[in-house]
């Protein structure tokens, strides 16, 4: 008589027939709690995947690879003042003392000449100081300048378009101060942050840095008027 060998003896993950198997309350709780708990977390690192990681680091700044400089854009008002006066100022404590700055401004005509409306883009020392829109660099000063002004755009570094960054880029837009006493000028305090964001998903040029500046609460302090409108970047 001749012996078959079953080489299904050498099978060490044997199935259990059905009729030897008994489904149970407890076992069904742990099978829909295993799956429920497999589930979680396979979203939660689905989300954490698609989600934006916005990790914030501290670091000095390197002087070789730094320009110093921080770029400035402001765009404002006056509609009753000539532009014939109007001017920009600049100075700080490293020494610098800029009257009438002309570099990259522009000065455009309102009412018939009445008003003006004045635009600059220029860079200042990355050292505490002021900027200030007013008539120190008139050949003739007139009298009782008229400082109401509506500020439409004020920026530092450069602008970051189509992008969902959180923070304020210009905090003192379309700021209306037309509705005041004529002898008054102001003044805006302002917090720069120096930023750079990376933007990693440039995979073709790698690693974008792009620095700019986020502003933080301002606070508008009147007071009589000395000719001008003050910005002091802190």
């Amino acid at each position: 008589m001749t012996m078959v060998f079953d080489v299904r003896r050498l099978d060490i993950y044997r199935k259990v027939p059905k009729d030897l198997t008994q489904p149970t309350y407890t076992g069904a709780i742990i099978s829909v709690s295993c799956c429920l708990f497999i589930l979680f977390l396979f979203l939660s690192e689905l989300m954490g995947f698609i989600n934006i990681e916005i990790a914030n680091e501290l670091y000095v700044d390197d002087p070789e690879k730094s320009t110093g400089k921080i770029e400035v854009s402001i765009n404002i008002s006056l509609p009753n003042l000539n532009c014939e006066v109007v001017g920009l100022d600049i100075q700080d404590e490293m020494g610098r003392h800029e009257v009438g700055h002309l570099e990259d401004s522009e000065k455009i005509v309102l009412d018939e000449g009445r008003g003006c409306r004045f635009q600059s883009n220029f860079h200042i020392n990355k050292v505490p100081g002021n900027f200030h829109v007013s008539t120190h660099s008139a050949a003739r000063q007139p009298d009782n300048p008229d400082m109401s002004h509506v500020l439409h755009k004020l920026t530092f570094g450069k602008i970051i378009k189509g992008r969902n960054i959180l923070g304020a880029f210009n905090a003192l837009e379309n700021t209306d101060h037309q509705e005041v006493n004529s002898l008054v000028s102001h003044d805006y305090v302002l917090k720069i942050v120096p930023t750079v964001y990376e933007d990693l998903r440039w995979t073709t040029a790698g690693v974008l840095p792009i620095h700019f500046c986020l502003q933080g609460v301002h606070v508008v302090q009147p007071y009589r008027s000395n000719n001008s409108c003050h910005l002091v970047p802190l």
